[in-house]
């Protein structure tokens, strides 16, 4: 189920202060947060940048390996985007386009890297569930906050992205909008 809300992602409190929050957002393989959204996610949580840019650095050989992967990162509790601890940010890096720029992939490919990247996520945090409590819904569905994932400086219409995540009824879907 996707919910649209009106307000900022990094404002997102969970329902349950002891739960964890994932916020997801479409990356490149490059290792860069340095345009869009990325660059508020690399201000709010540094510590999860350091991860993904190691992270990508691994495959920098062929950058493509990651492509409909997700690389989900706890935070550290001194991250701004915590707030001094106060709340507990898993960011779920979606890895649908190798390059970003004029070498982005089209928009049909970041969208199927999008469904697969998904897929990769919904598999972890169904793992993760079993260790840690992760903010779900009074039906049990897991939550996942983003922005208009691909929309920005992907370039993929929102309806592409829309499509895909219409698709996994087992997450409860917040998507924040800034109008």
């Amino acid at each position: 189920m996707i919910k649209y809300i009106k307000g900022d992602l990094f404002t997102h409190t969970p329902s349950s202060r002891s739960g964890i929050s994932i916020f997801a957002h479409a990356c490149n393989c490059r290792g860069s947060w340095g345009g869009g959204i990325a660059t508020v996610f690399y201000r709010k949580f540094p510590s999860a940048f350091k991860i993904y840019a190691n992270y990508c650095n691994q495959y920098s050989d062929d950058p493509s390996k990651l492509l409909g992967t997700t690389l989900l990162i706890p935070s550290s509790s001194s991250d701004p985007g915590n707030e001094n601890g106060q709340k507990t940010v898993y960011v779920a890096c979606l890895f649908t386009s190798d390059y970003y720029g004029k070498k982005k992939l089209t928009p049909s490919d970041i969208a199927a890297n999008t469904d697969l990247s998904m897929k990769d996520l919904s598999t972890q945090l169904e793992l993760l569930k079993k260790e840690k409590e992760i903010e779900s819904t009074e039906k049990g569905e897991l939550v996942v906050n983003m922005p208009k994932i691909n929309a920005g400086l992907f370039a993929v219409p929102w309806e592409n992205t829309e499509e895909v995540l219409r698709k996994f009824d087992n997450l409860h879907i917040n998507v924040y909008v800034v109008d």
